[in-house]
């Protein structure tokens, strides 16, 4: 037999904050229910927003009254019901076919009479039109906040929103210790796997503490997150992909958020897996161009050998390259990394010109960077300009939009050469520094370091790593691969005037050193 049914339902949402609690609602309606004498046969009760059609409740209610086991339903407003086109027809079409008999609410009745339809319809329509509003303004205060380089969302680990400015600031607690995780994997001597340990273990790092979640160990997913996330380069990134400046403190620059997905990732050639192979992952096939793996095979005796071999998993190729052992690879790497080696005395008189050419570099770019604060100033006074334009009616609106959009694109762009001009220099004088010094070092610290760390060596030195008749072949990167030259031509025997000369003519080769270099072994003594 057909009953009546309370259905009270209240969005967890900023929409419903007004809202009488679920409790209430039924309370209030059992109370209209027992004055009207009406059975009530059972209670709905659902916790979800009616902004879009899919609640679970809603929908075997509405299923039960297409069937006719619901004569009636009670709810505290009809915008309990529906906020959305497609439900809303649901409940409409029910009173006009009879399906259901009323619809009770705290204030009138409708039934399928035609002004009672009219004016469920009327309300169900602002229910609906109020969400709308409320969507359109959101995604303006969104889309502004934006603009002015804010997030609208909980920041990721090193950061905070602060609660009466509503703007991100640095967490006092973890900023400097995420820094410190950015700095071990761009330092090339620990893997993902290491940090988190060191995180967890060694430093005690623990996640955020919320109302129900939180203060936990840091997770290997999170950590990825944490090195994948533009966020912490000064840059917010929407899903579809559109990007702002952010106006909170970058924890890394862009190049090394570049350099660090270089080694989380590199294109066309298999991840580091978590094993203790130095060679894995970077080596092709010489015959086949299949992928090269390693087998590890230990003696009685409790000895250890590794030998490599094409994986020979190409289809329809047949490969027969032979084996050939850890040993013998590392030797022809060590050899060829023994080109690098500079004296000491010559290494000294890199470093002074070095120092001396990007402190003047310094210089300049201070110049730079006053001609581009003047640029900002001149598209500041023609944004103005353009402003009173069409405040006077003499622009159109498309020509003023275009004209403020392409304003908007310089000024970020200066703004970004402005941020990177104050330590362009020093980081390039670094870099080229500690490129020297891994030249000089590698060779050595290649025959005396861990696998991890002849890895990481092989990844900054070289690349198109092919093994082929137990040979294997490889290119320096640049600039190793000028200072190799170098030593072939001198042998670094000519007297420092010599070298003077030449590396003179070379130095904008070294202003951008290509190469990842591990701090185990780049420190200048």
């Amino acid at each position: 037999m057909p009953t009546h049914v309370i259905y009270a339902r209240k969005s967890t949402e900023s929409e419903d904050r007004q809202v009488l609690s679920i409790d209430s609602q039924i309370n209030e309606l059992r109370a209209i229910a027992m004055r009207r004498g009406i059975r009530i046969g059972e209670v709905l009760t659902e916790s979800h927003s009616a902004k879009a059609p899919g609640r679970p409740i809603f929908s075997e209610l509405m299923r039960r009254v297409s069937k006719g086991s619901v004569s009636g339903i009670l709810c505290w407003k009809m915008d309990r019901l529906a906020r959305n086109h497609l439900d809303t027809g649901l409940v409409l079409q029910a009173l006009a076919d009879g399906k259901v008999a009323e619809v009770i609410t705290s204030d009138r009745t409708y039934t399928r009479d035609g002004n009672d339809r009219f004016m469920g319809s009327f309300e169900l329509g602002m229910a609906t039109k109020y969400i709308d509003d409320l969507r359109a303004n959101v995604k303006r205060g969104n889309r502004a906040r934006f603009e002015r380089g804010w997030v609208n969302h909980t920041p990721p680990l090193g950061y905070l929103m602060d609660p009466i400015t509503k703007t991100i600031v640095k967490d006092p607690k973890r900023f400097d210790v995420v820094r410190r995780m950015w700095d071990l994997l761009l330092d090339g001597a620990h893997r993902p796997g290491d940090i988190l340990k060191i995180a967890n273990e060694q430093w005690h790092f623990r996640t955020r503490k919320f109302k129900r979640m939180g203060d936990n160990l840091l997770s290997r997913s999170v950590l990825y997150a944490i090195f994948g996330n533009v966020f912490y380069t000064g840059l917010i990134r929407l899903q579809d992909g559109r990007t702002f400046p952010g106006a909170h403190p970058a924890m890394v620059s862009q190049e090394q958020f570049d350099r660090v997905q270089d080694l989380l990732g590199r294109p066309n050639r298999s991840r580091p897996k978590d094993h203790e192979f130095a060679f894995t992952g970077l080596m092709r096939c010489g015959n086949c161009g299949g992928g090269i793996t390693a087998e590890e095979h230990i003696k009685p005796s409790g000895r250890r050998y590794v030998y490599y071999r094409c994986s020979r998993r190409k289809t329809g190729v047949t490969c027969r390259e032979p084996f050939s052992s850890e040993g013998e690879l590392e030797r022809q790497v060590v050899e060829r990394l023994r080109a690098l080696e500079i004296p000491e005395k010559i290494l000294a008189w890199i470093r002074r010109r070095v120092e001396r050419t990007f402190a003047a570099d310094r210089a300049r770019m201070q110049d730079v960077r006053e001609q581009l604060t003047r640029s900002l100033a001149g598209l500041q006074r023609e944004q103005d300009n353009l402003l009173s334009l069409r405040l006077k009616d003499l622009l159109d609106d498309a020509t003023f939009e275009a004209r403020q959009r392409q304003i908007e694109d310089e000024r970020r762009r200066i703004d970004g050469r402005v941020s990177a001009g104050g330590t362009s220099a020093t980081e390039a004088t670094r870099l080229t520094l500690n490129t020297f010094s891994f030249a000089s070092n590698a060779a050595k610290t290649f025959v005396q370091g861990s696998p991890v760390q002849k890895r990481m060596i092989l990844e900054a030195a070289g690349l198109n790593y092919e093994l082929k008749s137990k040979t294997l072949r490889w290119e320096l990167k640049q600039p190793l691969r000028i200072i190799a030259d170098a030593g072939g031509y001198f042998n670094w025997s000519s007297c420092p005037d010599d070298v003077r000369t030449w590396i003179e003519e070379r130095t904008e080769d070294f202003h951008i050193p290509v190469a990842i270099m591990p701090s185990a072994i780049h420190s200048t003594p």
